[in-house]
């Protein structure tokens, strides 16, 4: 109860000031921290009914003027996430994200040695910088790591510790490091009342194209 009355009268308030936009329904639930970590310059955009813990942190990069995270309605994000954002990171509605990492750059020089003698260790290169993407109703164990260029599409499920840095398309599961589809995942037809018939049949073919 305590931690309860403190997050409703300080800690989630004090978070939804630091951000752009927050929805409805919000909620940060005590995991040791008392309140999300920010840091350097980020535009936070949160949907309705998002779920966060309060340690997991959130940092933008140097790199990109106004870089930017948005987090779709209904979705988790599970204690301990990272992300590391220098352009922009997208994360879906309906979600359950527990990702050790999502990053759209390098977090470090790669190519120039030198870079990383200064403080800090250097910044990434902008050629290093690619958005990450991930869709709607998308399940991220525990210990998945997202690197730039990460595209997940929806309904995919990864496996715990799984690293991806590709393409996923819709509905499929993935394991590994790298990150490889090992099955499809079904695509239940109650699911067009929500997202309609284009979007589902959508999913169908893009999943149909799928060589395992």
């Amino acid at each position: 109860m305590w931690h309860d009355f403190w997050r409703v009268v300080y800690y989630e308030p004090m978070f939804k000031s630091m951000c752009r936009e927050v929805g409805p329904g919000f909620k940060m639930y005590y995991g040791g921290d008392g309140v999300a970590r920010i840091a350097g310059k980020l535009n936070i955009y949160i949907g309705s009914n998002v779920t966060m813990f309060d340690n997991v942190s959130l940092a933008g990069l140097k790199i990109f003027d106004e870089p930017e995270l948005r987090i779709g309605d209904n979705t988790y994000i599970a204690p301990r996430s990272r992300f590391l954002i220098a352009k922009s990171v997208v994360i879906g509605s309906w979600g359950l994200i527990a990702c050790r990492i999502v990053m759209d750059n390098s977090g470090h020089p790669i190519a120039n040695a030198a870079g990383r003698m200064t403080s800090g260790g250097g910044s990434p290169s902008r050629k290093s910088v690619r958005p990450v993407s991930v869709g709607d109703l998308c399940l991220l164990g525990a210990g998945t790591c997202l690197y730039p260029g990460a595209r997940v599409g929806d309904g995919v499920v990864a496996k715990t510790g799984t690293h991806v840095a590709g393409e996923i398309p819709p509905f499929c599961l993935v394991e590994g490091n790298p990150g490889r589809i090992v099955g499809k995942l079904p695509i239940p037809e109650e699911l067009k009342e929500h997202f309609g018939e284009d979007r589902y049949r959508m999913w169908k073919e893009q999943q149909a194209a799928v060589v395992i």
